[in-house]
């Protein structure tokens, strides 16, 4: 009779695992950004402009990437949902980033707000910096994008900006102790996120 006991060792990194399984999956980056995303529409705006914006953004971006994610890992073209490989990460930013391209234009032709406007297009240019950095080494978009997050939700609500500051930390963690990431890589994916979100703040006029 084989024995189920297990080791507090084994039980405890079966633990962690669970633990940073867990904080990947509710701080991921196609599950945060979009929820950030209604809220502040829906919560700040007329509900005709709400559903424009939320449409534009979750449906020509978020929708798409989700769909060519899904259908890539089914197929076997991606070893994971989250396209761990560096070489296989690479059609991910040719894939979403003209759809992003399409999407800052609309923002600006159609005369959205300068704060929406310039949000979107640092966070294109954080996806296309990761797309350059991709060259060199595989940093963290789930650091990386979280952090900009955080930065975009701080002058709506300083408190909560620095809460998804410091849960960013935590999700760091979770790639770490899920094998999908190196600490290089999760430092340099914090690192992209803190410039590019710098950026964002001066260009709205909010740095200095």
């Amino acid at each position: 009779m084989i024995s189920d006991f297990q080791s507090p060792d084994k039980l405890i990194f079966n633990m962690k695992h669970k633990i940073a399984n867990f904080i990947s999956v509710i701080g991921h980056p196609l599950l945060t950004i979009p929820l950030f995303v209604s809220v502040v529409m829906f919560g700040f705006e007329d509900f005709g402009k709400a559903s424009f914006i939320s449409l534009l953004i979750i449906g020509c971006i978020f929708v798409p990437i989700i769909l060519w994610m899904f259908f890539k890992s089914r197929n076997g073209s991606y070893t994971n949902f989250d396209v761990s490989d560096r070489n296989q990460r690479k059609s991910v930013f040719v894939f979403i980033i003209p759809f992003m391209l399409v999407v800052t234009a609309i923002l600006f032709f159609t005369r959205q707000s300068q704060n929406l406007c310039l949000s979107v297009l640092c966070a294109t240019i954080l996806i296309i910096f990761s797309q350059v950095l991709n060259l060199f080494i595989k940093s963290s978009l789930h650091v990386s994008l979280n952090i900009y997050l955080s930065f975009l939700v701080m002058p709506i609500n300083f408190a909560v900006g620095i809460l998804i500051f410091i849960l960013t930390g935590f999700i760091g963690w979770s790639r770490i102790e899920l094998g999908r990431h190196t600490l290089k890589e999760v430092l340099t994916g914090a690192g992209a996120g803190l410039i590019i979100s710098l950026l964002m703040l001066q260009l709205e006029g909010k740095l200095f």
